[in-house]
C-alpha cells in the first residue's frame, strides 16, 4: 500500500542517507588514520643453535623439527632444548627495502627449556609511533633476555610463565621457571613483575621470586657483584680495566676498545690484516678479594667471535681468539690460575685443544662458569682464598673478538 505521506517518507530517506554520508565522511578517514598509525605486521625471529640439537614446532600440536643450525620462525613456534643443547632467538630491526638491520633483542635459551614465541610484530608504516612488540611464554627452564634501547619508538617486551607476567625495559634479564616458582634477576635495566593482582618493580642488581599461587616477593639482592664496569658503560682504562698489549712496542700488535654494537656496549679485541706473528691483546681488572667466606662464585659473560686466522687454539693450544683467566691465591698461600678459552675454527686432526670450547662464529654465546669454587675442586685445583684479578685476552696472529656483560657474582 502506498504511503499516505510521500513527502515525509522522502525526507526520512534523505535525512537517513545524509546521516550515513556524514558518518562515512568522518569514520572512513579515522579508520584509515588508525590503520596507518596502529596496523601491525609480523616480525620474523631467527633461532640460532649454539650447541646440540634444538627442536622446533610451528605450533603446540604439530610435529617438531630437529634444528642444528639456524631458521626463521613466526609467532606460535615452540622451541625446546634438551640437557645438552641451547639456542639464541634473535630479533633484528628492519632496514631500508625490508633488509635485516641490527639486533634489537636476543633471548638466550638454556638447556632443558621450553619457550613459545607468542607475539612478534612491528608497525606496518613508518608514520606509526607504536613500539615493536615481542611476547614469549616461558613454560619451563631458564632464559636470558637482552632488550636494546635502539628502536626510535621503543619496544614492548613481555614474558609469561606459569606463575607471572613480566614486562621488560631495555636491559639484561634472567628468568628461570619450574612447576613451583619463577625467579627474575635483573642484571641491568628495570622489569615489572606481576602475579596474583600485585606487582613489583625489580631494578638493576636485584631479584624477585614468585611462588605458585603467591604474589611476587619484594625486590632484594643477596649477591655481591665483584666486577666494576662489566657492562662497559665507561671507557677502558684505570682504575677498572687495564689494557695489555704484547709485544708492547709493536704498533701492529692489536687494539682493545669499547664500541657500540647494535646498541650494546662491548669490548672489542682486534688484530686484522697484520703479519702472521704472535700477538696478544687483553683487558685486566684487579680484584684483590678475599673469597673464603663465600660458598658460591659464578662468572658470566657474552662472547662473540668474528674472526681467527689460526685454527683451533693454535698448535700448542695457547692461542685462543678469546681466553679468560682468573688468578688467585689458594688457601696454602700459593699462586694459582684458572683459564677457559673459546674458538670457532676447526683444528687440524693432529692438534689438541685443552681448556677451551668450540662455539659458533658471529653469534653471541652466553658463558657461565657455574660455581667456580666447586669447579676448581672438580678440575683438581686447590681451594681459592684470595681472588687477585680477572683477565680477558685474545691471542694468535689475526683475530677479532667481542665480549659483553661480564659479571662475577659471589654469595
Amino acid at each position: 500500500m502506498a504511503s499516505k505521506n510521500p513527502t515525509g517518507l522522502a525526507w526520512i530517506i534523505l535525512l537517513t542517507s545524509f546521516a550515513v554520508f556524514c558518518a562515512l565522511l568522518v569514520s572512513l578517514p579515522l579508520a584509515v588514520r588508525w590503520y596507518v598509525l596502529h596496523s601491525q605486521v609480523t616480525q620474523v625471529g631467527v633461532v640460532r643453535v649454539t650447541s646440540g640439537t634444538v627442536l622446533l614446532a610451528p605450533s603446540s600440536d604439530s610435529d617438531p623439527i630437529a634444528l642444528i643450525d639456524m631458521r626463521s620462525i613466526e609467532p606460535g613456534t615452540v622451541i625446546k632444548t634438551d640437557q645438552r643443547s641451547q639456542a639464541a632467538l634473535v630479533f633484528q630491526a628492519v632496514g631500508k627495502k625490508s633488509q635485516p638491520g641490527p639486533e634489537i633483542s636476543t633471548v638466550q635459551i638454556y638447556p632443558a627449556a621450553e619457550v613459545v614465541l607468542t607475539r612478534a610484530s612491528r608497525p606496518r608504516f613508518a608514520l606509526s609511533t607504536d613500539p615493536v612488540q615481542f611476547s614469549l611464554e616461558v613454560r619451563s627452564g631458564r632464559v636470558r633476555v637482552y632488550v636494546a634501547g635502539t628502536e626510535p619508538e621503543g619496544q614492548r617486551f613481555t614474558l609469561t610463565t606459569p606463575h607471572a607476567e613480566i614486562e621488560l625495559a631495555p636491559g639484561s634479564y634472567s628468568v628461570e621457571t619450574n612447576v613451583t616458582q619463577t625467579q627474575l634477576t635483573v642484571r641491568f635495566g628495570e622489569a615489572t613483575l606481576r602475579a596474583q593482582g600485585q606487582q613489583v618493580v625489580v631494578a638493576s642488581g636485584t631479584n624477585s621470586t614468585v611462588l605458585a599461587g603467591q604474589p611476587p616477593t619484594a625486590a632484594a639482592s643477596g649477591d655481591e657483584e665483584l666486577i666494576v664496569n662489566g657492562d662497559f658503560q665507561t671507557a677502558l682504562g684505570p682504575p677498572n680495566w687495564l689494557i695489555t698489549i704484547y709485544p708492547a712496542d709493536d704498533a701492529t700488535a692489536g687494539s682493545a676498545e669499547v664500541t657500540d654494537v647494535d646498541g650494546r656496549m662491548v669490548t672489542r679485541l682486534r688484530r686484522i690484516n697484520q703479519p702472521p706473528t704472535h700477538s696478544e691483546v687483553g683487558i685486566t681488572q684487579v680484584l684483590e678479594k678475599d673469597v673464603r667466606d663465600f660458598d658460591y662464585l659464578n662468572l658470566q659473560m657474552d662472547v662473540l667471535l668474528r674472526w681467527q686466522s689460526l685454527p683451533g687454539a693454535g698448535e700448542q693450544s695457547s692461542e685462543f681468539p678469546l681466553m679468560l683467566r682468573l688468578d688467585y691465591e689458594d688457601v696454602y698461600g700459593n699462586h694459582q690460575f684458572w683459564t677457559h678459552g673459546f674458538y670457532y675454527q676447526e683444528k687440524p686432526p693432529q692438534w689438541v685443544v685443552t681448556g677451551g670450547e668450540k662455539i659458533p662464529q658471529n653469534t653471541w654465546y652466553p658463558f657461565e662458569s657455574g660455581n667456580l669454587l666447586e669447579r676448581l675442586k672438580t678440575e683438581g685445583l686447590p681451594p681459592m682464598a684470595t681472588l687477585n684479578y680477572l683477565k680477558l685476552y685474545a691471542s694468535g696472529h689475526n683475530y677479532e673478538s667481542l665480549v659483553a656483560e661480564i659479571s662475577l657474582v659471589a654469595r
